[in-house]
Order: structure tokens, then C-alpha cells, then sequence
């Protein structure tokens, strides 16, 4: 795993993954710690309002954003494909479901906040829990 937000790999009690609309939604203005995600997802921020709020909590370090391992990568795309979603999920679907499969090896439960039906499938068979954004603090995937 490479960290490029000076954060040490250590063991965590609950960590949150959020996707791009995780982020529109402000969650990690909610959060108050353990929160992760992807370069990718990032990038995908552009709105100027979102784009605000993610800068703001990158810079007080509320946010860590790591790169996963290949091994999780490949892992995650071999799942995917067995579960029928791999084509229903973008290259950054896939790292941050291999961002998830890290942080099971290292924190006790894994949150992953997304409205993407795919990658909540995905995230659950590897163990991880899934809350809505559409439907704040459910998850409708069931």
C-alpha cells in the first residue's frame, strides 16, 4: 500500500471508504476520523462547492488517500467477475474495492458509502458494510 497522505498503515477499530458522491454528499464532513479513499476519487470532484469541502478536510487531515496493493487489485477483479459486476464497475470502482479489501487486513470493520449497487455487492462478499447516500444510513442493497 502506498500512502501519500503522510498517515502511518496501522491497525484502525472502523474505517470509511468513500466513493465520489460520498463526497458530494459532504459525508466526510460528518466523519470524524478513519476516512479513506483513492487519487481517483479525487480526481473526480469538480464541483466548486464539493471540491471546497473535500480541500478543507484533506488539509486538516480528515481524509487519507492511499493506493492498494496490486494483490487486492487482482483479487477484486477476479471476484467481481464471478459475481457478474465486473463490467458495471469503472477502473476507480475497482481500486477503491481493492482500497476496501486492504483495510479489512488492518482495521476491525470496514464502511464503504456509495450508491453504486455494484460495488456495495462487491463490498459485502469481501466483508465490508455498505450505507447508502440516496438513503442516509441505510443500505437498500439487500
Amino acid at each position: 500500500m502506498t500512502t501519500t497522505s503522510g498517515f502511518s498503515s496501522g491497525a484502525c477499530d472502523e474505517a470509511y471508504v468513500l466513493d465520489a458522491a460520498a463526497f458530494f454528499a459532504g459525508y466526510q464532513l460528518y466523519l470524524t476520523k478513519n476516512i479513506y479513499t483513492i487519487r481517483k476519487v479525487i480526481q473526480e470532484v469538480k464541483d466548486p462547492e464539493s471540491l471546497k469541502n473535500l480541500q478543507l478536510a484533506l488539509s486538516a487531515d480528515k481524509v487519507k488517500v492511499e493506493e492498494p496493493e496490486n494483490t487486492h487489485r487482482e483479487r477484486i477483479s477476479q471476484l467481481a467477475e464471478k459475481l457478474g459486476v465486473l463490467k458495471k464497475l469503472s477502473e476507480t470502482d475497482l481500486e477503491l474495492l481493492a482500497l476496501v479489501s486492504e483495510l479489512l487486513g488492518r482495521c476491525s470493520s470496514v464502511v464503504v458509502i456509495s450508491d453504486d449497487t455494484a460495488l456495495r455487492k462487491v463490498a459485502k462478499q469481501i466483508g465490508a458494510k455498505t450505507l447508502t447516500i440516496k438513503y442516509k444510513g441505510r443500505d437498500t442493497s439487500k
